[in-house]
């Protein structure tokens, strides 16, 4: 069997994931905790550690300190997908799927500083270049999220909130209860501060092993979530693998976030460049700035804005939520996380907005895909829940809230 074949029948995989995602499970209701017992505990973002990556090192070594700290359990996360993806008899899918990877990374279709980046990873982690850069592009595809944009009553402070959940539907363990590829990835979330020109130029979360951020915030200028769409290009994904594009054609969504952050100074520059940049697949841009007023959902696909909701811009006029469907289509009944947001932020009001109020809100409501969320006081066992709060002062930006709840 040829390895491109092979490489498509993977990608095959994961469409029963990607549009399905039904698994049998008793229904939790949506739970929205506005008003109820105190649960605020900013000292949680302290559990997942901060790193900093200088950028004017050479891009080999700008990673490896990260790399060393956390080897043995990125190297956890591989296995984890080694055993996943022995979905075809007789083949380790999981070596041509690295295999196929590393060839196109050295047609050149990993762009700089990107590639070396990774490279300098690999060394350290003494593990297949290709399944390295494979897990890179596997992060484009698996995330479920939901962001909020909000502003306070007085127009003084916005509130930019996410969550983050990963690696549902990949490899169910019995006896722990929960997701295999989630409880590895739980133990490679980190935190970093970037810093250019011996300055800080700004801060991400991340996965240990990845070189672009998940969410991210330039102190007094901008911050940025990004959300997949629940229904990935996997076929563009593949016609890259085919070696249809160029590096310089489309650009990996994650790694377009950190370029942005690297070269744009304002919430303006941002919104332009995410608007014509061409991507891999398409994601949903949560964007926040400094100013009243500045809150945007942008929805792209691979080469253009689909559609723009703004703050101030009709019913909830005063926040905006996004999950990962597009706001003119329905979301899966099991995974319906939109309505249940929008009715939690209205309760919770406009003279409320704040980051105990927000931390209500955004992570205690959804019954997202029923096994991986247990709602109850015993919730998020069973997930990485990246949670990010910021808040974004006309003349400040304040230390982001980036941390784990298990």
């Amino acid at each position: 069997m040829k390895p491109i074949v092979v490489c498509l029948l993977v990608l095959a995989t994961l469409l029963p994931i990607t549009f399905q995602r039904k698994v049998e499970n008793p229904d939790f209701p949506a739970n929205c905790l506005v008003g109820g017992p105190d649960i605020y505990d900013p000292t949680q973002a302290e559990k997942v550690p901060w790193f900093d990556v200088n950028l004017d090192l050479p891009p080999r070594q700008r990673f490896k300190q990260i790399a060393a700290a956390y080897k043995k359990d990125i190297r956890a996360v591989f296995d984890v997908l080694n055993y996943f993806f022995t979905i075809i008899p007789g083949v380790n899918a999981w070596e041509l799927l690295g295999n196929i990877t590393a060839k196109a990374m050295d047609k050149g279709m990993i762009m700089n500083p990107y590639k070396d980046e990774v490279l300098g990873i690999a060394e350290v982690l003494e593990v297949p270049i290709g399944n390295l850069v494979f897990l890179n592009i596997f992060y484009e595809m698996s995330r479920f999220c939901t962001s909020i944009v909000a502003q306070t009553e007085d127009n003084k402070d916005l509130y930019h909130a996410r969550n983050l959940d990963f690696g549902q539907l990949f490899v169910w363990d019995i006896a722990a209860q929960s997701w295999g590829l989630t409880d590895a990835l739980k133990k490679v979330s980190v935190n970093i501060n970037f810093f250019k020109n011996g300055q800080l130029l700004f801060k991400g979360s991340t996965l240990a092993g990845h070189v672009g951020v998940l969410t991210a915030m330039k102190p007094h200028h901008f911050s940025l979530s990004m959300n997949a769409k629940v229904q990935p290009d996997l076929f563009n994904v593949a016609r890259w693998y085919m070696g249809a594009y160029a590096n310089t054609d489309l650009q990996f969504v994650m790694y377009f976030e950190r370029w942005l952050f690297e070269n744009c100074m304002d919430f303006q520059c941002a919104r332009e460049k995410i608007a014509e940049v061409k991507l891999l697949t398409g994601a949903y841009f949560i964007l926040g700035g400094v100013n009243p007023g500045e809150g945007s959902v942008l929805v792209r696909n691979t080469t253009s804005v689909q559609f723009e909701r703004k703050l101030f811009d009709g019913d909830n006029d005063w926040f905006v939520l996004q999950t990962n469907y597009d706001p003119d289509k329905d979301p899966l009944f099991i995974d319906n996380r939109r309505d249940p947001g929008n009715a939690c932020m209205k309760k919770l009001g406009r003279s409320n907005v704040s980051m105990k109020g927000i931390y209500t809100v955004s992570l205690k409501y959804c019954p997202l895909l029923q096994t991986n969320t247990e709602q109850d006081h015993r919730a998020y066992r069973n997930h990485v829940r990246h949670q990010g709060i910021f808040r974004n002062f006309h003349s400040e930006m304040s230390k982001s809230l980036l941390g784990i709840l298990n």
